[in-house]
């Protein structure tokens, strides 16, 4: 196809890429170095230490007010770290965000000082006799697990976790992205230090700029560092869609909360490569993932069966997942409810107005991508990860040709896997979670 793909990507070394989208909508600049690693029980608790780590503490800042001063010299720049679950990979981000050169008041090349300093992260983390300094570890690995066990509080997110822990029980997409509070206690400052030096060694690593600044300067500080260390990247494997079994799986757990949370997990057999995605895209937003869904207007408003309900698609595992919210002896009428509604789908019992609805929501995400630097950078990073070259513009395209029958038909590979309820007396603080996984 003969078009205009706005990432622009080439290889600095070996398993490193650079990746550049340039819009001058943006008086700043965003630059992520992501280090994308298969996902592994015995490593994934460490690996999600690390970029922690390497966040708070280089050698040229040994202290946050040293670093803190650093940033507010170019202007109020800012970093960050992150770990996101892609599949059967876990991508380790570190980030700079700051104002476009041309605003520099003492014409600093701002892109220049993104590459030094994330080097600088990366490279050049403090240590002491060859290790990680064992006072900046203990912070972070306490970080690390009040980080683990907020997303246990948080019974939302907790109840889908748990869901799709048992839809993809022994396999690398059931681990938790942040891994494990008994394993998080283990680290050690040499145990950390390895998990390092083996992240520099086998990541995949993909370098993404977005922004109007020019890039080649960074580019170049980066394919040198890079190409001056050996390298031996881990290969990512695929994941392979799961089929439904003949009986759905059913679970319950009791915990201190006074909302009970039910938990549906669907599998879809569609995945990002299928010619189903759009068409189960908008199958999932008639469902339950907008304002104007059914599981909305009619669970929720309708029947008053909980307090919310709805639904999102994850588009690498080919799952569709509906969670509400519920009374302990409403659960049951909920679910029987919430396959009603999907049964209506199957049989085109929606009106062209609730399909439209749907549609223009899923259009209007599509263009709020090029909103911002960073979820620019989110969407571009996750089509390479996943081998696709597809823009937002391109993905809005499909959506308009999909039809009623193929929404239909969509419903209609949806297969129930598992069902999970999470109760107990005591209240808890709740919270929200995205519809929608694009």
């Amino acid at each position: 196809m003969d078009r205009n793909y706005p990432l622009k990507r080439e290889q600095l070394a070996e398993g490193v890429w650079f990746g550049s989208i340039a819009d001058s909508r943006f008086k700043t600049n965003l630059v992520t170095v992501n280090l994308i690693v298969p996902l592994r029980r015995e490593t994934v608790t460490e690996n999600a230490l690390i970029p922690i780590v390497l966040e708070k503490c280089w050698e040229e800042a040994p202290a946050n007010r040293e670093f803190a001063k650093q940033l507010n010299r170019l202007y109020g720049a800012s970093v960050g770290s992150g770990v996101m679950k892609l599949g059967n990979s876990q991508a380790l981000t570190l980030s700079f965000a700051a104002i476009d050169s041309r605003f520099a008041l003492n014409g600093e090349d701002m892109l220049k000082e993104a590459a030094r300093i994330l080097l600088g992260m990366l490279f050049r983390p403090v240590k002491k006799d060859g290790l990680l300094e064992e006072e900046n570890l203990s912070l972070q690995v306490q970080y690390l697990i009040d980080t683990i066990q907020a997303d246990i509080n948080e019974k939302r997110s907790y109840a889908i976790g748990q869901t799709v822990k048992r839809m993809f029980e022994g396999e690398p997409s059931g681990l938790p992205r942040m891994g494990f509070v008994e394993d998080a206690k283990k680290i050690t400052p040499a145990s950390a230090t390895a998990a390092y030096e083996r992240l520099l060694k086998e990541s995949r690593v993909e370098i993404l700029h977005v922004g109007m600044g020019d890039p080649s300067t960074a580019k170049e500080l980066f394919r040198q560092a890079f190409a001056a260390r050996g390298r031996t990247p881990a290969p990512t494997s695929p994941l392979a869609l799961g089929e439904a079994p003949q009986t759905p799986r059913e679970y319950a757990e009791e915990k201190p909360v006074n909302q009970a949370k039910l938990c549906m997990g669907f599998r879809t057999g569609v995945d990002y490569q299928s010619p189903m995605l759009s068409a189960m895209r908008l199958m999932n937003a008639v469902l339950g993932g907008c304002t104007t869904s059914k599981l909305f207007v009619n669970v929720r408003e309708k029947r008053s069966l909980c307090y919310y309900c709805a639904s999102r698609m994850d588009r690498i595992r080919g799952i569709l997942l509906i969670d509400s919210g519920v009374d302990r002896d409403k659960a049951e009428e909920t679910k029987a409810a919430v396959l009603e509604e999907l049964d209506a789908v199957r049989r085109g019992d929606f009106t062209d107005e609730e399909l439209e609805f749907a549609r223009l929501s899923l259009l209007n995400s599509y263009r709020s991508v090029g909103d911002s630097t960073y979820s620019l950078d989110s969407f571009y990073l996750t089509q390479t990860l996943l081998g696709v070259e597809e823009t937002p513009e391109e993905q809005g395209e499909k959506l308009m040709a999909v039809t009623r029958e193929q929404v239909m038909e969509a419903a209609n590979m949806v297969k129930l896997d598992t069902v999970y309820l999470l109760s107990g007396p005591e209240s808890q603080t709740e919270g929200e979670v995205p519809c929608e996984n694009q």
